[in-house]
């Protein structure tokens, strides 16, 4: 009884992890990949079937064009983090400075000017109009 009991629990698991992975699907304004050119994924990104269109690589389609999906798995060194957006999906350098507007300053530099996205070295020169 406990095997049967285990095993119920076990294929329940296995449906839901397939019915979770079929409901997210990739993300429609991914990438394109695949096609007949081969088109690849940036970074550590998978090409995946595009469910809008006629081709399935399943039911013998060919040459089926995809969406890059990125599923975050790799560990980055020390100074970097992961960008699991499907138009990098790689490790990319830590941001660490100063928000300053839409951009982060650089090392060794403050924001001088917010609505601008403006940074200097601290104390330096700085134009104070407002930007759009």
């Amino acid at each position: 009884m406990k095997w049967i009991r285990t095993s119920i629990v076990m294929t329940l698991g296995f449906a839901a992890l397939a019915g979770c992975e079929g409901e997210v699907g990739p993300d429609p304004d991914a990438p394109f990949c695949g096609g007949i050119a081969g088109f690849p994924c940036p970074g550590e990104g998978t090409c995946v079937d595009d469910p809008r269109d006629d081709c399935d690589p399943q039911q013998g389609g060919a040459d089926c064009g995809g969406l890059c999906q990125c599923r975050p798995f790799a560990a980055c060194a020390a100074g970097e983090r992961w960008d699991a957006s499907p138009e990098v999906c790689a490790c990319v350098p830590e941001t660490t400075g100063e928000s300053c507007g839409d951009v982060t300053c650089g090392p060794g530099l403050v924001c001088c000017n917010a609505s601008c996205g403006i940074c200097t070295e601290p104390g330096g020169v700085c134009i104070q109009i407002a930007c759009e």
